[in-house]
């Protein structure tokens, strides 16, 4: 009834729990990627085991829309390895650049940091020396001809 006593000792009900985004939170501290690199690069060897077996099965696949899916996932871990491998390319230019600039300054010249466009520069210096060992000079040439065409031709 309502005309109980309230006993003295209650049971407490906590609020609710507050959910934290370790993205934008202080007390996780802050992302580094060669850290994140270190700690996770087994990943590489997992998705390349992967990538294999997803071969093996392509080959014995015979159902045609199996195999596009296979062919699709096959294309996709492609791709995502070679920007992984464009951005490890990127940040050892950056390293590199920045310890002759710290090499400078211990040999009592001011510093030198390169700017994003030099360092673009001599990104796109390095895969063409890499094209050329390849002899795939021309082939890329062409691709970005055609590509630029296409460009112009939406543009207009």
């Amino acid at each position: 009834t309502s005309k109980r006593k309230v006993s003295v000792i209650r049971e407490q009900t906590t609020g609710k729990r507050t959910t934290r985004d370790p993205r934008f939170d202080d007390l996780s501290g802050t992302f580094d990627d060669n850290v994140f690199q270190d700690s996770y690069g087994f990943i590489k060897d997992i998705r390349s085991e992967e990538k294999t077996k997803l071969q093996g099965e392509l080959k014995k696949c015979k159902d045609p829309r199996k195999r596009d899916k296979f062919i699709r996932l096959i294309n996709q871990m492609n791709t995502s390895e070679q920007a992984n491998q464009i951005k490890t390319e990127r940040q050892k230019l950056k390293v590199e650049s920045r310890k002759k600039a710290m090499g400078n300054v211990k040999d009592g010249k001011n510093p030198y940091f390169a700017k994003k466009s030099e360092l673009r520069k001599s990104e796109l210096k390095n895969k063409f020396e890499q094209l050329k060992k390849e002899g795939k000079v021309e082939k890329y040439l062409a691709k970005r001809r055609k590509h630029n065409l296409q460009k112009d031709k939406k543009s207009l």
